[in-house]
């Protein structure tokens, strides 16, 4: 079982709170004010603002492919309906995916759409710097995709955090999380 560095932990978390705590992605705003599910559904998927700017997060997928991959999601429009976990969400939504779409692409694309039906995941998706960061905390992931509140140590228990938060911290301070296991 490892040990962990909490005073370490904890001050990752004190400068998280104090410095870096992102606001509300302004690309998950955008979603939540589409008037309907098919417009969020292309917004969150074509990864687009307001100002047609696309999300740097997926500003390596040709704006092509994000195309293609909305036209895909809209024909999923009725089972995105009637979804009711973001687990629901996801599934759906990776199964629309093609070789261009990387998982960070389906995460986003599955919070956007969740947040537009307000359901928010219950657990910690792990893809791209946030799945090196845990690896980094916790060793060996075993091929696990998502992590759950209790599989972190203490400090992140603290139900001031959302998981977003948690997910944040994680790909934030994923070099730092090599120095927080004795």
């Amino acid at each position: 079982m490892k040990t962990f560095n909490i005073p370490k932990l904890e001050r990752i978390i004190k400068h998280y709170k104090l410095k870096s705590r992102k606001q509300i992605d302004t690309l998950i705003l955008f979603c939540m004010a589409q008037k309907t599910l098919k417009e969020a559904i292309e917004v969150a998927a074509k990864s687009i603002d307001e100002n047609d700017k696309i999300h740097f997060h997926q500003r390596r997928v040709e704006k092509l492919e994000l195309d293609s991959f909305a036209e895909r999601l809209v024909l999923c429009e009725d089972s995105l309906d009637s979804s009711n976990s973001f687990d629901e969400i996801y599934t759906i939504i990776n199964s629309a995916k093609n070789e261009y779409i990387t998982e960070l692409t389906i995460y986003d694309v599955s919070q956007r759409i969740g947040a537009y039906k307000n359901i928010y995941s219950d657990k910690i998706y792990l893809q791209s710097g946030t799945k090196i960061g845990a690896e980094n905390l916790l060793g060996s992931l075993g091929g696990k995709k998502f992590l759950l509140r209790e599989d972190l140590p203490s400090p992140f228990q603290n139900p001031d955090f959302t998981l977003a938060d948690i997910e944040d911290i994680l790909f934030q301070y994923k070099e730092e999380f090599e120095y927080c296991v004795k």
